[in-house]
Formats: C-alpha cells, sequence, structure tokens
C-alpha cells in the first residue's frame, strides 16, 4: 500500500506500509539510492547506496523483516534518526 509521496531536504521518496512484525513503513529514494525504514519502535534509518533491485527485492520478500536481517541490516551503511 502506498501510504504518501513525501520530499525533505531534497529528498523524494514514495512511503509504503508493510506487514511485518518490527517495520512499519519503508521508502525509497531511486535518485540517490536511499532506503528508509521506519520500526515499529520509532526509530528511522536511511540506509545509502541501495540498488533498485535490492529494494524491489526486500519489497517483494515473503518475509520483510528476515530480507531487512539477512540482506540489508550489515550490508550498508545506514544513520538514525
Amino acid at each position: 500500500m502506498v501510504l504518501k509521496k513525501q520530499k525533505t531536504n531534497l529528498i523524494s521518496m514514495i512511503i509504503y506500509l508493510v506487514k511485518a512484525i518490527n517495520i512499519l513503513k519503508v521508502g525509497f529514494d531511486y535518485e540517490n539510492q536511499i532506503l528508509e525504514i521506519e520500526f515499529r519502535l520509532n526509530v528511522m534509518h536511511h540506509y545509502f547506496e541501495v540498488p533498485l533491485d535490492g529494494f524491489v527485492a526486500f519489497m517483494k520478500a515473503d518475509d520483510v523483516d528476515e530480507f531487512y536481517f539477512n540482506f540489508i541490516q550489515y550490508n550498508y551503511h545506514f544513520d538514525s534518526f
């Protein structure tokens, strides 16, 4: 489900609600290759240099939480908000 299109600090991304235990929303900025993940614990991470195919695989995963822990968490540099 598409939640909203958000534009902040020259970053434009579409935000999606996901069905997961730990993750609430996911966004992706194609131009800057930034993956945004908002966790249910009110923490947000921006992961950098994430390719489009990585984002697509993440969104298509049967278990978004498992995909995050196995393929995103330790493979990309991130900042917390």
